[in-house]
């Protein structure tokens, strides 16, 4: 069943391995990303609990997954922001923090967040191990990346000296590219930014069903046989997240 984040919890020194889905682009595949990271980690890592924080008032996220709830899969839901349209940072590094198990010794928090929301309003982000960055290769997606990317640094060196966690380390995702040139094309669009630059994950019809429910879910099993090999890349990302360093001097390709 579909949690709601309440305002209230505790908080605690040791959290779960964190990652967040963020751009302040709509439309660059945050969701659909989200959907392949937490069922990627719950189908490999048979002895973790994974929680999906979905903050999209859309709920495409928490909608679609809740179905696959169980002892050690977790969906929650959280659209409420404050009048400025911040979101609700209080509650959701409660749930972060919250999320300890004596069943479970691995345990992993996936946010889905949705479009236009600024950095400077999500201090959440600091309670991150990765912020995976998605964006295509339109001219709009690139644009928002790099205008995204430059609050990102502006928030951290903000903040350097003043938070019990580093920075998360910043990945950029081309989602659904249609072919390696035109990842090259991103790459060098992209190629003065401070971040690290992620594989590209290739446009497949069956992404467009990812969010539909089918009978036996046949829509999800196709694909995650598609992107058997990025997915396996994804999880890793996070499972060894310390072994990246916070902050690339140039775009660096992982």
């Amino acid at each position: 069943m579909t949690r709601v984040l309440s305002d209230t919890g505790p908080r605690f020194n040791i959290r779960p391995k964190t990652v967040a889905f963020a751009n302040s682009k709509g439309g660059v595949g945050k969701s659909t990303l989200a959907l392949l990271m937490a069922l990627g980690l719950a189908t490999r890592h048979r002895d973790a609990s994974v929680s999906l924080i979905d903050l999209d008032p859309q709920a495409t996220s928490s909608d679609s997954l809740k179905r696959f709830c169980d002892s050690r899969f977790s969906v929650v839901s959280d659209s409420k922001n404050y009048e400025d349209g911040s979101p609700n940072n209080e509650s959701i590094i409660n749930h972060i923090h919250s999320q300890r198990s004596r069943r479970y010794k691995k345990r992993f928090a996936v946010i889905d967040s949705p479009a236009g929301i600024e950095p400077n309003k999500s201090s959440f982000l600091f309670h991150c191990d990765v912020l995976l960055i998605p964006t295509s290769m339109s001219d709009a997606d690139i644009f928002a990346t790099r205008k995204y990317l430059e609050k990102l640094h502006r928030l951290f060196q903000t903040h350097e000296n003043r938070r019990s966690f580093p920075p998360p380390a910043l990945v950029i995702l081309p989602n659904l590219v249609d072919s390696r040139d035109e990842f090259n094309e991103l790459r060098f669009a992209l190629q003065k930014e401070s971040a690290y630059l992620g594989k590209p994950l290739y446009y497949s019809p069956a992404f467009r069903r990812a969010f539909r429910e089918q009978r036996n879910d046949d829509n999800i099993k196709m694909i995650f046989k598609q992107a058997q090999p990025y997915t396996l890349w994804l999880t890793s990302l996070l499972t060894q997240s310390h072994r990246l360093e916070k902050r690339p001097k140039d775009l660096f390709q992982l």
